[in-house]
Parts: structure tokens; sequence; C-alpha cells
């Protein structure tokens, strides 16, 4: 089957239990299941289609770059909303750009760009809009006209707040029955490496 492949950061588990409960909740009273499908995650760098090839060179690319990281703060901001879903901003911090979390997604691309295939139809989509870093809690087959009512539903959910470390990340490999079309109704994945960075905090 086709395959395509993603870097995630991973929030811890006092960040990531509630949202995945939230992800249930939606599927279960509304038949929202698209977020479901997914671990709880920081998308660094979106789907793409690798070029034909072993994928070891790519992994140890990246091994070189996320082995000399160090691990980061991120904030949990208001809500990221468009026409697509909706979920946690976690672009900004202190008020202002993260500039260190942008600085570390632009160094993955750059180290992933070499492996994506030229007709990889996640390019567009992924590479060529504005980078905001979020945590998706409904997209895909949320409809528009539903967010009101889900909103005002949620408002009682027990909602992580403040700031965590990027430190955990994820590289996976995904499939889909139809990439072309509505790719998140047949998803599945499987998990093919972990980092995890270094921490300026701890002392050996």
């Amino acid at each position: 089957m086709d395959s395509r492949f993603a870097l995630y950061l991973i929030p811890p588990y006092d960040v990531a239990e509630p949202i995945a409960n939230m992800h249930s909740m939606l599927c279960k009273q509304y038949g929202f299941r698209a977020a479901n499908r997914f671990q709880v995650h920081v998308t660094i760098k979106g789907f793409y289609k690798k070029i034909p090839g072993p994928i070891e060179p790519m992994l140890k690319k990246l091994d070189e770059l996320l082995l000399s990281q160090r691990s980061f703060n991120v904030e949990l901001g208001g809500f990221k909303i468009d026409e697509v879903g909706f979920g946690f901003d976690l672009s900004r911090f202190m008020d202002k750009p993260n500039q260190v979390l942008l600085g570390f997604r632009s160094q993955v691309v750059e180290v992933i760009k070499p492996y994506i295939a030229s007709d990889c139809n996640f390019v567009e989509r992924d590479l060529e809009r504005a980078f905001r870093a979020h945590i998706t809690l409904a997209f895909r087959d949320v409809p528009v006209s539903m967010y009101d009512h889900v909103f005002q539903y949620l408002k009682r959910a027990q909602l992580p707040s403040g700031t965590f470390l990027a430190r955990n990340f994820h590289f996976l490999e995904f499939y889909s029955e139809d990439w072309s079309g509505l790719w998140w109704q047949t998803l599945t994945w499987r998990l093919l490496k972990i980092w995890q960075l270094n921490n300026p905090e701890e002392r050996k």
C-alpha cells in the first residue's frame, strides 16, 4: 500500500491524556473520527511521499539533527480555528512567535526536503503555506456549521494549559487507500523511530 511519512512532537502524558479523551468523546458523541486516528501530536513535518530507495539514509540524517538538539519550551495558546478544523495554537511563546520552534522546524524540513518525491501531493499544503504549530482537536470530518455547538459542548471539558517541554519526537509511516481523496477515512500508521532530546536542566 502507498505510504506517507511524518515527524511529530509528542506532548507529555499530562497534556496528551485530556486531549486523547476529548478525541474519544468527540468521536463517541459526534462521530468525528479523523483526529482520533492519530496520536496526540504537534506536526513538525507533515505527510510526505518519499523518493524510491531505502529509508535508512534519511533516518541517519534525522539522527544527526535531532541528537544534536536540546529540548525547548512550547506553550498551549488559544484555539486555532479554520475551515478544516480546530485545536490548540502552539505557534507563540510568551506572546511572541516561538522562534526556537520555528527554527527547529526549518532545520527538519531542510533535512527531509531531498527525500520528498516530486509527485508528493502534500507539498503545497505543508511547505508552501505558513507553518503554525498546533494540536488538533477535530478536523476534516467536522462541519463548520457545527462548530458553535461543539464549542459550547466543550466548555466544561478539562483542557490542558500552560507550557511543556518539547522533548519527545516520533517518526511515523502512514497508510491510506485514497491519498488523493478522503485519506483520513482509511488511515493507519506505524511508529518507526523515537527521539528524546537532551534536557538542558538535567545534570549527569
